[in-house]
């Protein structure tokens, strides 16, 4: 909520009210998105991989893979790790692109990274980077490897703005809202993974 005064309403250059539609709208989407980041560690915990310090490799994602496949997941997969978790699997993946001699060695995955820094895709896994992800006090993270149909979100109201006029302080309540659930549909299918995300 913000209340708009008649005076910064008339005195600005901008269209005001759009840009506080637009606020509001990144600040609800960020919150769903970090709500939803925040189901990872609910994950079955026989699924759980990585530990407190671990970087990020390809052979974690192979292993949350293996773990899914095993478990009769059926693909597609999903991977979201905070950017400073994707750091050293992209340090890895382009490490032979920084010699000129080795230029040859570096994977087709990893001149992606190095020409776009998007990862795409690697073992079937579409990988993400979502800066909503929290880490902790000890520079840890708890990304995942998922079957997107894991995790539920329902929108019982979309979002919504309403205005209410206040006269006597001549200005204008603004009120940007939504209704919405999530939660973990199927807990095995998915895999937490704590990695280090620090630099």
């Amino acid at each position: 909520m913000t209340t708009l005064t008649d005076l910064a309403r008339e005195s600005s250059s901008r269209p005001i009210a759009q840009d506080i539609g637009r606020v509001f709208g990144e600040a609800i989407a960020k919150k769903v998105d970090t709500d939803l980041v925040g189901l990872f560690p609910s994950f079955a915990s026989g699924n759980d991989l990585g530990a407190a310090g671990t970087e990020l490799t390809a052979d974690l994602l192979l292993k949350a893979e293996a773990t899914l496949r095993a478990l009769n997941v059926p693909k597609p997969y999903v991977a979201v790790f905070h950017p400073k978790a994707m750091f050293n699997l992209k340090k890895t993946l382009t490490s032979a692109g920084y010699v000129a001699s080795q230029a040859p060695a570096i994977s087709s995955v990893g001149e992606n990274v190095f020409n776009s820094g998007f990862v795409g895709s690697m073992f079937g896994i579409d990988l993400y980077e979502n800066a909503n992800i929290s880490i902790d006090s000890a520079d840890d993270s708890i990304g995942a490897v998922f079957h997107p149909i894991s995790i539920g979100l329902a929108l019982k109201e979309d979002f919504k703005i309403e205005t209410q006029r206040d006269a006597s302080m001549r200005a204008t309540e603004i009120v940007g809202s939504i209704m919405k659930g999530q939660g973990i549909i199927k807990d095995n299918y998915g895999c937490a993974i704590t990695v280090d995300s620090a630099f």
